[in-house]
């Protein structure tokens, strides 16, 4: 299998190796047959990995039989043609040893990836932050250790002194926090957060101007409509003031002329 790993560019392909140059080693190229590919493809060997039972070493797996002596998720060390596996699983002081068919294959955890405990859990086997309104924080992994420990930092809190700010994390506790999985707009306003700890005080200043700005702005509309209708009032006050006064002598003259007669 091509190895994603190394080139997020490219596709993950499956197939087999039909052949090798001569003297090959990881800086070599090999042949490797892809299902719906009419030729081999001639790659570098160090973009390839063995895949054995759908497996491959660095994949996140889960063992099907929990035990409660040590964790159930890790990661896969090893894999040989025979099936046999050996994983490193957080709380064993040595790789755990058995077969492909005992574990399972899961969601990996990557680098700078935001996660959070899951709701479920209501006291963690690590020490884990809370949020100023009293919920779990959401941190983002720093460092993946081999027997799949998460270290995990948290951005979005501003701490003081020697207060920690960066905690441990079983992977089977937590769950993947991003913009696609937060509904509404306050859920990924409120992961916005978890980027930077300044991220809230530059938003309250930034509303604060927007408010102040809204109000300069409607306040001189106002101010303006109360100049045009005071100026349409004084000058409607003239007309009417001024057409009867010279009106008046009209008529006047009118009776007086119809009198004469």
């Amino acid at each position: 299998m091509f190895n994603s790993r190394n080139s997020q560019d490219l596709a993950v392909l499956e197939g087999s190796v039909v052949g090798l140059e001569k003297d090959t080693d990881r800086d070599g190229f090999v042949l490797v047959r892809v299902p719906n590919l009419r030729s081999p493809l001639r790659v570098n060997a160090s973009t390839i990995e063995r895949v054995t039972c759908g497996l491959a070493t660095g994949d996140w797996v889960r063992l099907v039989n929990e035990s409660k002596n040590h964790f159930s998720v890790g990661i896969l060390h090893s894999v040989q043609r025979d099936g046999s596996i050996t994983v490193g699983i957080l709380g064993l002081e040595t790789l755990w040893r058995g077969h492909s068919s005992e574990v399972e294959k899961v969601d990996p955890y990557l680098l700078g990836q935001f996660v959070q405990l899951k709701s479920n859990v209501e006291t963690p086997r690590f020490e884990w932050p809370k949020k100023w309104g009293g919920g779990w924080a959401t941190g983002r992994i720093s460092q993946i250790l081999p027997n799949g420990c998460l270290v995990v930092q948290f951005p979005g809190r501003l701490v003081f002194g020697d207060e920690p700010n960066t905690f441990l994390a079983d992977p089977d506790e937590m769950i993947e926090v991003s913009f696609d999985t937060c509904p509404g707009i306050i859920k990924k306003y409120q992961h916005l957060e978890d980027f930077h700890w300044c991220i809230r005080p530059l938003s309250i200043v930034f509303s604060l101007l927007t408010a102040a700005k809204l109000g300069v702005s409607v306040g001189k509309c106002i101010n303006a409509k109360l100049k045009k209708d005071s100026k349409d009032h004084r000058t409607k006050d003239g007309e009417v003031g001024g057409k009867p006064a010279w009106l008046r002598p009209n008529i006047l003259f009118k009776e007086g002329a119809a009198t004469a007669r």
